[in-house]
C-alpha cells in the first residue's frame, strides 16, 4: 500500500523552515511575473544627476504592439563609459572689406572674479583673452563689492593686454558679494572701437527696474551703445534651488516679472535708439531639448521628444522638472521672451541641429565635464534684423574641412544689411576658467570711419 501524501499543512508542520522558503520563492516569482507583464522599469534616482534617468514606458495594449513600438524607436545602446557625443560646430570665417569690419564679443560667467584671479585660473583667463582677442569682454557673476573694484581692476589691467583700456562695472547693493556684471572694451584705432571711452553706458533697466529690487539693486545688466547696435551684457536671476524666484522669472501676471520686463527693455531700447540689439550672458535657462544632457541621450531624441509640448518632455526626469533653469515654466517663458523682444538665438540659428554642445558643467560632480554632461545656460541673442542671413544654409559659412575664403552661393546677393551676426560659438572644449564655458559672437559692422560714434 502506497504511503499517504501529506497535506500542505502537515508538510508545513513537519518542516516549517522549508515550507516558508518555498512560499517566499513562489511569492517572489509571482511578483516578478506581474512586473514583467506590466512592462515596469527600475526607477532611477531622481536626485542623482550623474545617472541618466530612464524613460518609463506607458503600458501597451499587447506584447506584439509593444515589441513593434520598440523596434520603431530603438537606437544603438550608448556606451556609458564614453562622453556624450558632441556635434561639430565649426567657427565661421570673418568677412571684411573696405566698408565693414568684424567685432568680436565674448562673455564668461566666472562665479567669483577674485577667486579666479587669486588662483591658477588667472592664467587660463589670460590665455583665453590672448587667443580670442575679443573687442568686448563681458564677465558675469563677479561677486565683487563696490569697494573691491579698484583693486581688482588694477589686477586685471596687469594681466590683460594693454589694449583693454575701458572698464565698466555694476555691483549688487542689496546683497554684498553677489552677482555683478563687467564689460571691458579694447581700443583699436584701425578696428571696431577706436574710442571706447566715448561710448554711452547704462547700468540696470532704467525706469523699468524702479520698484523692483532684483532688477535695480543686484547689478545684473550693463548696456553699451555702439554706433551700429546696442549691446546688453546680462546675468539673469537664477530661480534658486527652492524655486523661490520662479514666479518672479516667469509669471507675467505678477507685479514684477523678469522675462516680461527684460523683453520690454530690449524692445524699447531698439525702438528708442533706432538700431538693433545684441544680448549676451548667462540667461539661466535651458530652452531646447538639445540644451539638457540627460534629455539629449534619451531613446526618442531628437525625433520624438523635441516635438512634444515642454511639459511632456520630462518622463522619468522628475528632478529636472524641479531644477532651476530646467522647469517647464522657464522653458516655456523663454521663447515668449524672445518673441516679445524680437530676438533670435544666434547659436541655434547657425547650428539648429547641434547636440552635445553645452556651456555649463556642474563642479559638484567630478564626471560632468569629462563625460560632457552639461547644460546650455549662456546665450548670444540678437535682433532678428541682424540674423536674417543665418537662416540661409551656408551663407557666409565655410563647410567643415574646407579651407579658403567663404563664397556666396550662386544667385545670392553678397549685399547684406549691416550690422549682422557672422558667427556664434560656445568654447566648451576649452580648459574652463570656471563651471561655465565662454560664449561669443562675431558681428560685421561699419568701419568707424564710415559711421558716427555715440557720444556721452
Amino acid at each position: 500500500m502506497a504511503p499517504k501524501k501529506k497535506t500542505v499543512k502537515e508538510a508545513a508542520e513537519a518542516s516549517p523552515a522549508k515550507a516558508k522558503a518555498e512560499a517566499k520563492g513562489k511569492a517572489k516569482a509571482k511578483a516578478k511575473g506581474k512586473a514583467k507583464a506590466k512592462g515596469k522599469a527600475s526607477p532611477a534616482d531622481p536626485d542623482d544627476k550623474e545617472t541618466p534617468a530612464k524613460s518609463v514606458s506607458a503600458p501597451t495594449s499587447s506584447p506584439a504592439q509593444e515589441s513593434q513600438g520598440q523596434r520603431g524607436t530603438k537606437r544603438p545602446a550608448q556606451d556609458k563609459k564614453s562622453p556624450l557625443p558632441r556635434s561639430l560646430t565649426p567657427r565661421q570665417l570673418a568677412v571684411e572689406d573696405s566698408e565693414a569690419c568684424s567685432m568680436k564679443v565674448l562673455s564668461l560667467n566666472v562665479a567669483s572674479l577674485r577667486s579666479v584671479l587669486n588662483s591658477d585660473k588667472a592664467a587660463k583667463l589670460k590665455a583665453l583673452i590672448e587667443r580670442e582677442k575679443p573687442d568686448v569682454f563681458c564677465l558675469n557673476e563677479h561677486k565683487l563689492k563696490e569697494e573691491d573694484i579698484e583693486e581688482i581692476e588694477a589686477k586685471l589691467r596687469e594681466d590683460l593686454p594693454k589694449e583693454y583700456t575701458t572698464y565698466h562695472w555694476t555691483c549688487s547693493t542689496a546683497k554684498k558679494g553677489y552677482s555683478g556684471v563687467t564689460v571691458i572694451l579694447k581700443a583699436s584705432q584701425d578696428g571696431a572701437i577706436p574710442s571706447p571711452e566715448s561710448l554711452t553706458v547704462t547700468k540696470g533697466m532704467g525706469s523699468l527696474g524702479e520698484g523692483d529690487p532684483i532688477a535695480s539693486e543686484e547689478g545684473r545688466m550693463i548696456t553699451v551703445e555702439f554706433p551700429d547696435f546696442s549691446l546688453v551684457s546680462v546675468y539673469v536671476p537664477n530661480s534658486g534651488s527652492d524655486l523661490k524666484r520662479l514666479s518672479y522669472r516667469t509669471d507675467r501676471t505678477a507685479e514684477h516679472c523678469w522675462d516680461a520686463k527684460f523683453a520690454k527693455y530690449v524692445r524699447q531700447l531698439e525702438e528708442s535708439r533706432q538700431k538693433p540689439v545684441v544680448v549676451i550672458g548667462d540667461l539661466n535657462c535651458c530652452w531646447k531639448v538639445q540644451d539638457i544632457w540627460n534629455m539629449h541621450e534619451r531613446p526618442d531624441f531628437p525625433d520624438g521628444l523635441a516635438e512634444k509640448p515642454v511639459a511632456d518632455q520630462y518622463t522619468g526626469l522628475t528632478a529636472a522638472k524641479k531644477s532651476a533653469g530646467l522647469t517647464p515654466e522657464e522653458r516655456e517663458s523663454f521663447p515668449k521672451m524672445l518673441e516679445e523682444a524680437g530676438l533670435t538665438d544666434t547659436f541655434r540659428a547657425i547650428h539648429p541641429d547641434a547636440t552635445g554642445v553645452f556651456s555649463y558643467f556642474s563642479m559638484r560632480f567630478a564626471t560632468c565635464r569629462p563625460m560632457n554632461k552639461g547644460l546650455r545656460l549662456d546665450y548670444v541673442l540678437a535682433s532678428s534684423s541682424m540674423c536674417s542671413q543665418l537662416k540661409k544654409p551656408f551663407a557666409f559659412r565655410r563647410p567643415a574641412g574646407e579651407s579658403g575664403d567663404p563664397t556666396t552661393k550662386e544667385g545670392e546677393s553678397s549685399e547684406k544689411p549691416l550690422p549682422r551676426i557672422q558667427d556664434s560659438f560656445i568654447l566648451d572644449e576649452d580648459d574652463l576658467v570656471a563651471d561655465h564655458a565662454a560664449v561669443g559672437c562675431s558681428i560685421l559692422v561699419k568701419r568707424p570711419s564710415t559711421s558716427t560714434s555715440s557720444q556721452k
